[in-house]
């Protein structure tokens, strides 16, 4: 582990060691006072913890302490971008930066690629945490890709599994606030492409979450019923017979698809901070 002393935008920097070596990149927002628990935020296929800058923020000054990584080949961890051999490393990164924050109550945050990785990660992985919340999950896609692609994506797994293509997806269609996203910190890391190895472990992950709907963890859904990238219909479907401990689900009315970047987005985090506070105050009276 290494440690940067200097804060930057109310943050402090640390890497934190996978269980292969490679250093992954880390954001940290420590609350003022004694923390009531921490959470792990997970981002989206492309993207970096330096688009969570405000959420990190946001959970810090309601007394959670905040930890954003980078997923390997994303940001600033290193890593062939946007590229893994198995999904497995993925989770087996999440759940390394889980453990090497633990000490107290700790929650997991995934968004979209991110949320469908935490969900796998929490069915095949033994989580110190005590609770899940899931954005806008990848699924199901909004616009799935004919059958024809799948079918050469397949056929090029074994060629070029590294092989890249465009994902498609605009800013337009991930919030209804361009000033905001143009805000955003490390705006050149962003990739927007994915690599057909990438792509299929995606697929069969989220056919894997999907056959099993079981979550041993309290678990939070949040969709917007405008994300026109991933479905919110077949989260809010899998919701509906997902079997956990305790489960709840918000659906924002004509919300796209980072609802932590729309302009009712500190309502969305206040709605986040509210759920983590009652699961603490029912595990820890």
């Amino acid at each position: 582990m290494t440690t940067d002393p200097k804060v930057v935008a109310d943050y402090s920097t640390e890497t934190v060691t996978a269980v292969d070596g490679l250093p992954l990149f880390c954001r940290r927002w420590d609350p003022a006072s004694r923390a009531a628990a921490s959470i792990v935020v997970v981002h989206g296929l492309g993207e970096h913890s330096g688009r969570y800058v405000h959420v990190g923020k946001f959970f810090a000054e309601a007394g959670i302490r905040t930890i954003a990584f980078d997923l390997r080949g994303h940001g600033r961890s290193p890593g062939r971008p946007v590229f893994v051999k198995r999904y497995a490393e993925l989770a087996s990164d999440v759940d390394c930066v889980v453990k090497y924050f633990s000490g107290g109550p700790t929650f997991l945050f995934g968004h979209s690629f991110g949320g469908q990785l935490v969900l796998w990660t929490a069915q095949h992985f033994q989580l110190q945490i005590v609770g899940l919340i899931v954005s806008a999950p990848w699924l199901v896609l909004a616009n799935a890709p004919p059958p024809w692609k799948l079918f050469a994506a397949q056929k090029l797994n074994g060629v070029i599994p590294g092989l890249r293509f465009s994902t498609g997806i605009n800013s337009q269609r991930l919030s209804r606030d361009q000033a905001h996203l143009d805000s955003l910190e490390d705006l050149n890391l962003l990739h927007k492409f994915v690599t057909v190895r990438t792509y299929l472990e995606a697929i069969n992950a989220a056919a894997e979450i999907m056959s099993v709907a079981a979550i041993n963890f309290p678990i939070l859904f949040a969709a917007g019923d405008g994300d026109e990238v991933t479905s919110s219909k077949a989260a809010e479907d899998y919701f509906k017979q997902l079997s956990a401990p305790s489960k709840s689900l918000k659906i924002y009315r004509g919300l796209l698809h980072e609802l932590h970047n729309e302009t009712e987005r500190e309502q969305v985090l206040s709605d986040y901070v509210e759920w983590m506070k009652s699961i603490l105050q029912n595990r820890f009276p």
